[in-house]
Parts: C-alpha cells; structure tokens; sequence
C-alpha cells in the first residue's frame, strides 16, 4: 500500500526538504553522469540561478571555471570508484563575490549495493580561512621578529621547573627545552640564589620578573644576561606560563668592570704620582741655600716626570718597551747628539710602575753625568748596555750604565737625593738590587731586576 500524505515516510521527506532549504549550507547531488539531479536553495541563491535553469547541467555549464569544474569531474569519479568520500576547499566567483568554500563529496549507495549517485555539501569558510591566514601571517611574522631579535627568547609553565627556549639569540646553543636542572646546570654558583629568589617575588606577586644573571653559554664560558619574563593568565584567573627575553650584557659588564678597575687604576696612579712630586720637592729643597738653583732641579725632575707619563699614555699604561724607557729618560741629555749615547740589548717590555722607576732614575744619572761626569765635556760618552743573566736559576734583566772619558770622578762624602733615588727607589719599585759606584774613570751603576715571564719578547 502507497504511503499516504500524512505517512511517516512523507512526513520524513518533507522534513528533510525542510532542513535542506533552510540550511546556509549548499547542498546538491550529482548522477554518474555529473549532472546535477538536486540543488537545494542556498546553492541556486549562490548560483543565482532556479532550479528550472540548474537542473541536469554540470558544472561547466553552470558557469564554474574550466579547472573548478574538471576538478569536480575528477573527485566524482574518484568517489565512484573508491566508494570513499573526498574533502577540500576551492574559490568560488558567485553572487556574494568570491568566497572560499569547503566541500564534502559522498557516495550514494543504491539498493543494489551500487553507487547511484555523488552527494555533497559544501560551507562557506572564508571568514574562518580568512581568520587562519592572519593568525598564522601573525604567527609567521611573530617567529620573524624572535629569530631576528638578538635577544634569547623564552617561555616556561607557572612555576618555572619547564624552560624552551623559542628563538632569537643562541647564546644557550640549539633552541628547545632546556634540562629541567637549567637553575643548577646554566646559572653562574654565585648567581642561582638571586635568580630563585627573583623568581619566587614574581611567582608570589604575579609581577614581571627582572634580573642580571650569569648563563653558561653553548662555549661552555659564562655570559651575562639580563633577563626579564612577564606571566600569561587569564583574566581573573591563575598564571598559566611566562614569556620573556634575556638579553647579552657581557660587554656592558666587561666595560662596567674595566671602567671600575681603570678609576681604581687612576686612583692608585695619581696618589703615586703625588707622593713622587712630594718626595722630590722635599729632598730637592731640604737643605738647598740657592732657590733658583732649587727650582731648577725641580723643575727637571717634573718634566722627566712628565715625559714618562707621556709615554706610558701612549702605551696605554699597559707595557713599554725598555729601548723606549731609556731614550725618553736620556732625551733631555742628548742635546741634538745622539753619538754620545751607546744604546745596546734585547726586546722586553716594563710595567707602568718599573718604567716610572727607571726613567727617574735614569734622568738622576744623566743630570749628574751632564753636570760631573762624561756629558759635562765633549769627549764623554755613556753606555747603556741590558741583557738578560740567570741567577739561582732565575732569569734577570742586568741593565748597566757606564760613563766614559769624562773627567776624574771622585765619590761624594754624602749621597743626595738623586742617588738616593736611584738606589733605594729602583730596589723597591724593581723588586731587585742596584749597585753605583763612583769609579775614578766614569760613574757606573748596575740594575739588577727580576724578569716576569710574560714580560720578555725577545
């Protein structure tokens, strides 16, 4: 018996045809032939067409592009074949202008078991694919900037026990997690304490956390950072992660460091320096009867001062070669004749303090072989010889001084400042021994100071 108007199977196609017209979904089904046998009214609104125009044309006859509509061709025919169904996505140019859609193709199975049909649906997706391309274009610009960034970037959970690094620098070596020991395995020992307890305040009050830390770098050397992470919560709701960034502030420390240890370095050299002008104004002045005579020596001393701090500026305080040291100290005695001076010995380089200390003590001995000794007549000549001797299996540098064909010298009752200077001041500062003597042919003094090893570059 027929099934009336008022059957269950009437009532079920009429609410099928229901929910298929009312649907914002495009529905239709296609014969083996690829005509369409059904369109429901979203897909004729899009098509712009009635059902009286659509029905039994394919696609390229309803007007889709040639490749949409061999593609379609080719799906229907894989859906026959496989009996499985076919997904994907396509543009499409329709009334409401071009939108991306995602379809679904499905076998219909006759009563013979047979594919009678290919029935699909198909959903308008442009917004949502419109969405997935700015976040994943937002995305793709995000991992840009990190990987462009100098800084370290980083992410870890709530409490801090998982850290990856994401990007940027890499200063810790390859990205990715890192041991979950990292506060005790990459954190400097005199660093972690802060570096916990800074974690501890951020965690405590839900606040950026903030410090300046030692990492081991990939070189396995420690590198400064500073490092600063800001939590990820929902609103009113716990911390979930943090993210941050730790930039490389090792040459900031380096350069903090040396500034400090220059100024201290400073300091040290200007009171140095203060005590040596003291003690020469004192002992050229102590006992002196002639003022101008006085100012003088003073004025001398200062300039041969003077003129080795000028060279060690040049040499940025750091070494000077000693060839260098003894023209400078001898400069003032030359007098536009460098044949009265025989200069003689192996490279090596001074400290700061030894190359003060040799220049003032060459300069007393010039000034007394200008005034008494080989460089107060013409014949004179002075030799300045420096070699390198072992001695209880130590390596010394012996420099000697050795005035020749000036007049009879004759050894003074009482030693002044200068060669006080020479002897007490060049056994201090040298670390060694000296020796002058007052020989009747020429004055001679010997300087006898330990060699450093890094010093010699002969």
């Amino acid at each position: 018996m027929a099934a009336g108007p008022g059957s269950p199977a009437e009532q079920r196609v009429r609410l099928y045809e229901t929910i298929l017209q009312v649907t914002p979904d495009l529905v239709y089904v296609w014969d083996l032939q690829h005509r369409f046998t059904y369109a429901n009214a979203a897909l004729l609104a899009m098509w712009g067409m009635t059902w009286d125009e659509a029905i039994g044309k394919n696609c390229l006859e309803i007007g889709y592009e040639p490749w949409h509509a061999a593609m379609h061709d080719r799906e229907i025919e894989q859906v026959i074949a496989t009996r499985l169904p076919v997904r994907g996505d396509v543009p499409f140019n329709g009334t409401n202008g071009r939108r991306i859609y995602d379809y679904l193709l499905m076998p219909v199975i006759g009563p013979d078991g047979n594919v009678e049909a290919v029935a699909g649906t198909t959903r308008d997706v442009t917004d949502r694919k419109q969405h997935e391309d700015a976040r994943r274009r937002s995305e793709e610009r995000l991992a840009a900037m990190v990987d462009a960034t100098t800084d370290l970037v980083y992410r870890t959970n709530d409490d801090w026990s998982e850290v990856d690094i994401v990007g940027g620098s890499l200063l810790l070596g390859r990205h990715g997690s890192l041991t979950p020991q990292w506060l005790d395995v990459l954190i400097h020992p005199d660093d972690r304490e802060q570096v916990a307890r800074e974690i501890a305040r951020a965690h405590a009050t839900a606040s950026t956390f903030k410090a300046e830390h030692r990492v081991r770098n990939d070189s396995g050397a420690w590198s400064w950072v500073s490092s600063r992470a800001v939590p990820i919560r929902p609103i009113g709701g716990p911390i979930t992660e943090w993210f941050g960034a730790a930039t490389d502030i090792t040459e900031r420390k380096e350069h903090e460091e040396l500034q400090r240890l220059l100024l201290n370095e400073l300091n040290h050299r200007v009171k140095n320096t203060l005590a040596i002008v003291q003690s020469i104004a004192l002992q050229t002045l102590r006992g002196s009867d002639d003022p101008a005579l006085a100012y003088d020596r003073f004025e001398s001393r200062l300039h041969a001062l003077t003129q080795a701090h000028d060279m060690l500026t040049r040499k940025q305080w750091v070494r000077a070669p000693l060839e260098e040291i003894v023209r400078t100290a001898i400069a003032p005695c030359m007098q536009d004749d460098d044949k009265r001076f025989t200069l003689r010995g192996f490279p090596i380089e001074l400290d700061p303090q030894r190359a003060l200390a040799l220049t003032m003590a060459l300069h007393e001995l010039c000034t007394n072989a200008m005034k008494y000794g080989a460089l107060s007549v013409d014949t004179g000549h002075v030799h300045i010889h420096w070699a390198r001797e072992t001695h209880d299996d130590r390596d010394n540098l012996v420099l000697r001084w050795e005035e020749q064909g000036g007049p009879p010298v004759v050894e003074p009752v009482q030693r002044g400042f200068g060669s006080r200077l020479i002897e007490r001041g060049l056994r201090h500062d040298l670390g060694g021994h000296v020796t002058l003597d007052f020989h009747p042919t020429g004055v001679r003094c010997e300087i006898t100071a330990p060699i450093a090893k890094e010093g010699a570059t002969a």
